[in-house]
This record gives structure tokens, C-alpha cells and sequence, in this order.
């Protein structure tokens, strides 16, 4: 069972999340364990309920005494095992920007769909699921340490490589515990990224069985052509990758060691030549610090990107590119991130100012070709958004298409290339807020036939709220966004209309009409018609009459 703990200062809010989460079926696998109305309270309710911590909590971002960004990193520090998820009115590029990097699960735009929140639980048990795997795994290997050997030292480096271990004291332990600290002591490291050129087009017909072979005799044919002992570790990271961490030991300069990894490479591809397969392999730089595998291994991995400019089937240094000795002047990772989010929730401003920003440090930054990858980067990222979203771009196919790929490798300048994928970029962001713009009329739609149906009796944004579960603000937001006006107000301009209609017949009495129309008193009723409509009910009537 999933318990959740909702952090929310709208009572409505959190009843409405609580009902959600107890009420549907969806949701039988979750249980609400708390609901507190700010960040002080949530703090105080956690420290009550120690050791038994809820799995997820969800919490509004804008509430009195401590925000939720604020609660958040507490939380971070004294319950990390506790899962995020933001939720808020405010559908703003900076709140999401800063929920994602406070390590969030999701950020759920009020008011909250139930198969967004779903999503977003099914994340988070899946992460859980995950963790706890993970521990009953390493917990069976560590019991077969003996005959598991091999597989916990590439566990060990497979960990290093993605930066899923990058505790000192843990390493220092695990190369006690394998054997490997006398040997590694004081060795330099150096990563290597191997990638099977063609690989999808060399396994296409095979069937699951026949590739899982393939790639098993890639490897051990890496291995053989390597030799025996422990001074690489050679892990098979996906389908067509293969990633080598070499140990070396014993050499005074550190360029030697690089070269004797180099010529071992250099085999390895020499030899894979005389087959019908051929491999690229790219090299990082070196290092005294096995925590720094992590970095190395990014290093391989940004130079393979350049293999569309350098080619396939060699072996690609860091010195082959001239910014590979230092970290990318580019940061990939966040730069994807910040255009999802801003494509999503942005305005054409907000957009216009990021690529600017993004130009106006491209002066100085990489050569041409260098320039050429970045924006075809930011294109893939562009392509990513559209293709998750297909109900947003649909006719608009041509934003991703050949063509514009074909377009974008055409331009001759910077500056073209720049006002080229603003176009595109606003463009998808006009799409995804014409999207967002088709959710708020048909909700102001619902409003307005809630109160078609109920005009005759008291219609509140309170009734309106528990009616559609969206809070009142919200509500009163969209509503005046859409149309220009609050709900009490058309509230008030429809049952004005309905009290023509009922004085045009003469069986109604006045006191009947405002009866009918929810007023209790029919000199308030008359003070409000004069006011809508320009005189009183009498003399519309009377007007009618002549």
C-alpha cells in the first residue's frame, strides 16, 4: 500500500485530492495517511509520526508560513526517502523549472487530473519498486559473493559509470571486500565507449534470442582481444554498446598508459575489420580518482556524438575535439529539460528571451561544426516534445519533418540558423498553449451549462466547486480569462435573461419570477434587474404591454 501525505493550505483542495485518492478505483493501491495545511505543519506532523513516513507527498507550492519549495528541502535532509510531487494553480516556466531541479516526481497543474496524479503515483511506486529490487538484488549477490565475483566487480563500475554509486567510503569498501584495493591502488583510469556501427540495421531480422547473441559475442570477442587479468573491466551497456574502464598501473607518465590503451583499442578494431562488423570506439582523458568513472564515461559519450562529423570506424580521442580535455561548455541535460519545460508552460516571451540568451552565447563557443551539432541538438529536443504530444501538433508534421531537417543542415549562418529554430520553437509553444487554451473553454462550457441547470436555485462558486472539483479561484480564473467576466456576474446577466422571459408571459407575478430565479426578497430582485438591464421590471413589463 502506497501512503501518501497531502500538504495543501485550500481545504477544498485537499478534501478534493483526499477524495480522489479514497474514492476511486484507480487509486485502491494508495492511502491517505495525513493532510496538513502548510510546510511548519507537515514538518511537525512528520516528526510525529516517525519511523512509519509516508512513500509520497504532495504538496501545493504557494502557502503561508513555510512554501512547499522551502518544505521540500527540509524534507530532502531529514526524510530522503520521501517522494515529491508539486502540485499548483500557477502555470508558470519558473515553478516548474524550480520543482524539477528540487528532485520532484511531477508538477500537476490545479486543478488536478486524476490521470495526471495517476501517472505520476505510478512513477513514484515504480521508483519504489525499483529501489527495493535493487536491494533484495544486491543483497542475494552480496550472500553468493564468492562464485558472483566477476558480475559485482561490473556492477561495481557499471555503477561508478552512471553515478549510481559515488560514495568514497562505499567504494573503498567494495574494493576491500572484492579483492581489488592492493591492485588498484594508486592506478590511473581511463573510460572507452564502443558503439557497433549499424547495429540496428545488422539485427533487424534476427530474432530477440539471435541479437542477445550477437551482442554476447561482441563482448567476449572485446574480452579475448583485451587478454586475461584485471586491468579493464569491459560491461555491455544496451544493445549496441559496450563500455571499457581500463586500469592502469605501474608507468610513471601518464602518457604512457594512455598509449598502451590506445594501441589495445587500435587492435581491437584492426581486428573487428577483417569481419563484416565494424565498431567505433571513442576514448576520454585519465584520471587518479575512480569516483571520477562517472565523468570520464560522459566524456566518451560526448565525443560519440561527433561521430556523424568524424565518421565511423575509428577509434576518437579527446584531443580530436578541442573542448574534450574540459567538461562540454554545453550543458545537454539541463538545456533538454529547460525547453521541455518552457515549450509546455512558457510564454513567447519567456521563449523569445531563452533562445536570445542561448545565441548570445554561442559568439566564441566551438567551431562551425561544433555550432552545426548544437542545433541539431535543440532540433531533437523540439522533435521530442512534438512526438510526445502528438494530440497537440496534429497537421503541423512538418515542424520535425525531413524537410526541415534538410533545412536546418542547409543554413549557411549562425544568425540564420538561430532565427530559424526561434520559428519553430514559438511555434510549437503556440501549439501546446492552443492546446491548453481547448481545456479552459470547455471547462468555462461546463460552467455554463451548470448554470443553465441550477440558475433557478442559489448557483456559488462553492456549489460550482464541488460540483466540477476544481477550487473557486480557479475557477473564477479561467472563467474571467475566457470570457471577461466573473461567474457571479454571469450568473446574475442569466437569470436577468430568464426574468424577461418570465415577465413577458402575465400568469407570473412578480414576487413568483423572483422566487423562481432564487431570490427571497422581490425588492432586491427589482434593484438587480434595473441594474442589468436598464429599468425595472414594471416598466418592462409596462413596455411590453404597448
Amino acid at each position: 500500500m502506497i501512503k501518501v501525505l497531502i500538504v495543501d493550505d485550500f481545504q477544498i483542495d485537499r478534501d478534493n485530492l483526499v477524495q480522489m485518492l479514497e474514492k476511486s478505483p484507480a487509486f485502491s493501491h494508495v492511502t491517505v495517511t495525513g493532510s496538513c495545511g502548510n510546510g511548519k505543519e507537515a514538518l511537525e506532523w512528520l516528526k510525529l509520526c516517525e519511523p512509519d513516513q509516508p512513500d509520497i507527498m504532495i504538496t501545493d507550492i504557494e502557502m503561508p508560513l513555510m512554501d512547499g519549495f522551502e518544505l521540500v528541502r527540509s524534507v530532502r535532509q531529514l526524510y530522503p526517502q520521501i517522494k515529491i510531487i508539486f502540485s499548483s494553480m500557477y502555470n508558470e516556466f519558473e515553478y516548474a523549472k524550480s520543482a524539477l531541479y528540487l528532485g520532484s516526481y511531477g508538477y500537476l497543474l490545479k486543478p488536478i487530473d486524476a490521470g495526471e496524479l495517476l501517472l505520476c503515483i505510478r512513477s513514484v511506486t515504480d521508483k519504489i519498486d525499483s529501489d527495493l529490487k535493487a536491494r533484495k538484488d544486491y543483497e542475494q549477490l552480496y550472500g553468493q559473493l564468492v562464485e558472483q565475483r566477476p558480475y559485482l566487480i561490473e556492477n561495481l563500475i557499471t555503477g561508478l559509470m552512471y553515478g549510481t554509486i559515488s560514495d568514497a567510503d562505499f567504494v573503498s569498501e567494495q574494493l576491500e571486500l572484492l579483492e581489488l584495493a592492493p591492485e588498484l591502488s594508486g592506478s590511473r583510469v581511463v573510460a572507452s565507449l564502443i558503439e557497433i556501427d549499424g547495429f540496428a540495421q545488422l539485427t533487424r531480422e534476427m530474432s530477440i534470442q539471435a541479437k542477445h547473441l550477437f551482442r554476447m559475442k561482441v563482448l567476449n570477442r572485446v574480452r579475448t582481444l583485451l587478454g586475461t587479468g584485471r586491468h579493464y573491466t569491459a560491461i555491455s551497456l544496451n544493445d549496441a554498446h559496450i563500455g571499457v574502464v581500463f586500469f592502469i598501473c605501474g608507468v610513471t607518465m601518464p602518457e604512457e598508459g594512455q598509449r598502451q590503451v590506445h594501441r589495445l583499442l587500435n587492435g581491437i578494431l584492426l581486428d573487428f575489420a577483417k569481419s563484416d562488423i565494424s565498431l567505433s570506439i571513442t576514448v576520454s582523458g585519465y584520471s587518479n580518482d575512480l569516483l571520477s568513472i562517472k565523468f570520464l564515461y560522459e566524456q566518451c559519450l560526448y565525443i560519440l556524438r561527433y561521430k556523424y562529423l568524424l565518421g565511423g570506424g575509428k577509434v576518437m580521442h579527446t584531443s580530436d575535439i578541442p573542448i574534450s580535455r574540459e567538461k562540454p561548455r554545453w550543458d545537454y541535460n539541463a538545456i533538454e529539460k529547460e525547453l521541455q519545460i518552457l515549450l509546455n508552460t512558457g510564454s513567447p516571451d519567456e521563449m523569445t528571451a531563452y533562445v536570445n540568451n542561448l545565441a548570445a552565447r554561442l559568439t566564441g563557443n566551438g567551431s562551425p561544426k561544433e555550432l552545426r551539432g548544437f542545433f541539431y541538438f535543440l532540433m531533437i529536443c523540439l522533435q521530442n516534445v512534438v512526438h510526445a504530444n502528438p494530440e497537440a501538433f496534429a497537421g503541423r508534421h512538418s515542424l520535425t519533418s525531413p524537410a526541415a531537417w534538410e533545412d536546418l543542415l542547409a543554413l549557411e549562418t549562425v544568425s540564420d540558423a538561430v532565427e530559424w529554430i526561434k520559428d519553430r520553437l514559438l511555434l510549437a509553444n503556440q501549439c501546446l498553449r492552443d492546446r491548453e487554451g481547448h481545456k479552459n473553454r470547455a471547462l468555462v462550457s461546463k460552467i455554463k451549462i451548470y448554470v443553465e441547470q441550477h440558475y433557478r436555485s442559489n448557483v456559488t462558486l462553492e456549489s460550482l466547486s464541488e460540483s466540477l472539483y476544481y477550487s473557486p479561484n480557479y475557477l473564477n480564473h479561467i472563467f474571467k480569462q475566457e470570457t471577461g467576466r466573473t461567474i457571479l456576474d454571469y450568473v446574475t446577466r442569466f437569470k436577468m435573461e430568464k426574468a424577461k422571459e418570465m415577465l413577458a408571459d402575465d400568469r407570473y407575478k412578480l414576487y413568483e419570477i423572483a422566487e423562481q430565479l432564487g431570490y427571497q426578497h422581490t425588492a432586491y430582485f427589482s434593484s438587480l434587474f434595473k441594474k442589468y438591464m436598464g429599468f425595472t421590471p414594471k416598466d418592462f413589463r409596462r413596455q411590453l404591454e404597448l
